[in-house]
């Protein structure tokens, strides 16, 4: 098949590749920044336009350059569509071998599967609706401005100058150190991103137009954001927005309990909901609070799994779902019903000092705090984050 891909037929010049490449240095330094930054809202969504304004030069560079030399046109929707249908099967035997070489890299080095890393963070705290803007962004726009980038502009640019496998080498090689995240990616998921990138040049050079490495890496992307948009809808959980509110269990909190198995033990039964529900299981946040309500219902008299469910059922709502009035509405019950449990009382503190931080109630955050330091210094951990706490407010 003749190569009639329009950027195939640009004649790239190194002064493009090297004003591409700086920009995208540009982007990562800044990134590269904003990590050394405490996170907050205002970076939060300044990191946000920023990563819009990285993809956004990824895609318009190429397409601007595409544009001068008169070459730009629009795409057949019969041919997106055709390469859409022949993508589909492709995807499936590229997870199919993937998962091979993961299970080959486990069994015979001992390696963790970490090609979800970048997923991690997200998955660990689903309910917040700004995620979905950039999960849907991470199969579509992404995809479609990466390879624009990366096979339409560098991979061309490459192959107009040295060999086909050297091209193809190198270029997977740029796109393996743009998702470079140190120490997030590990060597596993680094060397399968090298592999799809060399897998993506050469389904375009057999396919000859870009859309077909766009499709294939955007269906790629999208069986790993998935999952987690999934995750993310079946956690959805509106906060409580004044404290009578909080004072209320929510909608879903059901008296009843179908899908929770029976333990020996309150422990068992608070070590269950976690293993099974939470951070160490299916993280359904949700779920995992009604698990934890079963302690109470099945183990009363054992008042530590009780008080360790409490302060469960307290940093669920802080961390995961966001729901910081009810955080504390919780830790209060803690430090009220389990004052006998030291622990769980430091712990409880604890999350109430963040909550009352996440509502800019920093006076209470920082009392609940120096109590931690002041009541309970003999518990280690509790007493080394609220000292870290304490030394972060005065940094504020």
């Amino acid at each position: 098949m003749k190569r009639s891909d329009v950027f195939s037929r640009i004649p790239w010049s190194m002064k493009h590749c090297y004003i591409a490449l700086c920009g995208i240095i540009f982007f990562r330094f800044v990134f590269f920044l904003f990590s050394y930054i405490p996170q907050n809202d205002l970076v939060y969504f300044s990191g946000m336009a920023l990563w819009i304004l990285m993809f956004g030069w990824m895609a318009i560079y190429p397409l601007w350059i595409s544009h001068s030399k008169d070459m730009l046109y629009k795409p057949k929707v019969g041919l997106v569509l055709k390469e859409f249908l022949i993508a589909i099967p492709l995807v499936i035997f590229i997870i199919i071998v993937q998962n091979l070489i993961l299970i080959m890299l486990r069994n015979t080095f001992g390696v963790v599967n970490n090609l979800n890393s970048a997923f991690s963070g997200i998955r660990n705290a689903p309910n917040s609706s700004r995620l979905y803007l950039l999960l849907v962004a991470m199969f579509t726009f992404g995809p479609f401005a990466e390879e624009l980038f990366f096979r339409g502009l560098i991979y061309n640019a490459l192959r107009q100058r040295i060999g086909l496998i050297s091209a193809i080498i190198f270029q997977a090689f740029l796109f393996m150190l743009f998702h470079f995240r140190c120490p997030e990616r590990g060597i596993t998921s680094l060397s399968l991103i090298f592999a799809l990138g060399i897998v993506l040049a050469v389904l375009y050079e057999w396919r000859k137009t870009i859309w077909s490495p766009i499709v294939v890496h955007a269906l790629n992307n999208f069986t790993f954001a998935a999952p987690v948009i999934i995750l993310m809808i079946l956690n959805s959980h509106t906060p409580a927005k004044t404290w009578e509110e909080a004072q209320l269990p929510p909608d879903w909190l059901v008296a009843d309990f179908p899908f929770i198995e029976k333990q020996a033990t309150g422990e068992e039964q608070r070590l269950y909901a976690i293993n099974t529900w939470g951070s160490q299981g299916r993280r359904m946040w949700k779920k995992e609070i009604v698990a934890m309500y079963a302690v109470y219902e099945w183990f009363p008299e054992d008042r530590e799994a009780c008080a360790g469910a409490s302060v469960g059922i307290a940093h669920i709502y802080d961390v995961y779902l966001r729901d910081f009035r009810r955080a504390i509405v919780m830790s209060d019950y803690v430090l009220y019903e389990f004052r006998d449990q030291p622990e769980a009382c430091a712990k409880a503190l604890i999350t109430r000092g963040w909550s009352y931080y996440e509502i800019g109630d920093y006076q209470r955050s920082r009392e609940s705090l120096k109590e931690v330091v002041d009541l309970y210094p003999s518990i280690e951990q509790q007493y080394s984050e609220a000292l870290e706490g304490l030394e972060f407010l005065d940094e504020q």
